[in-house]
């Protein structure tokens, strides 16, 4: 069999996440796939409705193994890779499928499948399939030993526009955690991340050090063993800052309570110009209509909401632990396996 024969082509990139969520995908699918692995030029910064349907956004070393046979199914992620799926099938005559998770930086009508998540906001489309729970495997969680002591894990992002998590906020947000592990009788561990500021990490680390009455540790990202999956392995209870809906969705597959920290919003004027074009668009059923058009051509990118994320975990009790987010993983994975099988016929 040739190389590259295989029904699905996953088009992997420079995010994790990402990446995780198109294997899962398609290995859900049950049928054939491969990887293969894109890098990047800089010419791949330009919109997607400008580059159109080309190889001229990859390295040179990326473009070869995008060769005959063709694939009936490619899954992207991410805005950088549509170009190459594009190309795909033009070379295919047509036949390869798109299938694309997350936001597309595109027209919805480029694709055969959108497979999405509430703070993207994407108009109902008959190609959408708006999930809560990302499609990548979570991290299991350990229940702890009946005499082992409580722990509970403070899981801390970043700055993510236009979420700010300032010097004011990681003090905020520390003492919150300590109040919880004195009313749990636990031990309490904080988790940055690569994106957690500075002066954030001085603040928290200094707010730790000054309390009394809790054992308590700040573990730096990228050096301390005691990170980011120990602690959704081994904590009783869960607090996550609200900047990153992976995070949150991490958190709540533990099956832990989770509490979302909220950090302070300070939209930028791009940002203020988009949420009055939404506002205005929320008057009438024909301006929403407009709204939602212009969206799926591609005339103007949805705007990530990660309050809307939030929201909608917990309108579906996904926040209060149990079984429900893993439940619903399995259902929405289940379901967005089997219309990109229908995808193969």
């Amino acid at each position: 069999m040739n190389d590259n024969a295989a029904d699905i082509w996953v088009l992997l990139g420079r995010r994790t996440g990402d990446n995780r969520q198109m294997m899962a995908l398609a290995e859900a699918t049950g049928l054939s796939w491969q990887g293969r692995q894109l890098r990047f030029r800089t010419l791949s910064a330009l919109p997607n409705v400008v580059v159109g349907a080309s190889l001229a956004t990859l390295e040179s070393s990326a473009r070869e193994g995008l060769a005959p046979p063709w694939p009936k199914i490619v899954i992207t992620a991410g805005k950088r890779a549509v170009p190459a799926a594009r190309w795909i099938r033009k070379e295919s005559g047509g036949r390869t499928k798109l299938v694309h998770i997350g936001r597309p930086w595109a027209p919805l009508g480029w694709f055969d499948l959108v497979v999405t998540t509430a703070q993207y906001g994407l108009p109902e489309a008959p190609n959408v399939v708006c999930n809560l729970m990302p499609l990548g495997e979570p991290v299991v969680h350990e229940p702890s030993l009946e005499d082992a002591p409580r722990l509970v894990g403070v899981l801390v992002g970043g700055n993510s526009r236009p979420l700010v998590l300032d010097a004011d906020a990681a003090r905020r947000l520390a003492e919150r955690a300590l109040e919880a592990a004195r009313r749990e009788k636990a031990a309490l561990v904080v988790v940055t991340s690569p994106r957690t500021p500075a002066e954030a990490v001085r603040a928290l680390g200094a707010t730790l050090d000054a309390a009394h009455g809790v054992a308590s540790r700040l573990a730096l990202y990228g050096r301390d063993p005691h990170g980011y999956a120990e602690t959704l392995r081994t904590a009783s209870r869960l607090i996550v800052t609200d900047d990153s809906a992976a995070m949150l969705a991490d958190a709540v597959m533990t099956g832990l309570p989770v509490e979302v920290f909220a950090l302070p919003n300070r939209p930028d004027f791009r940002l203020r110009a988009v949420r009055r074009v939404e506002a205005l668009a929320s008057h009438g059923n024909a301006a929403k209509r407009f709204f939602d058009n212009t969206v799926e051509a591609g005339l103007i990118s949805s705007v990530r909401d990660l309050t809307a994320y939030t929201a909608a975990l917990e309108r579906a009790g996904l926040l209060a632990g149990g079984d429900a987010a893993a439940v619903t993983r399995e259902k929405e994975l289940r379901n967005a396996a089997e219309r990109v099988r229908a995808l193969k016929l």
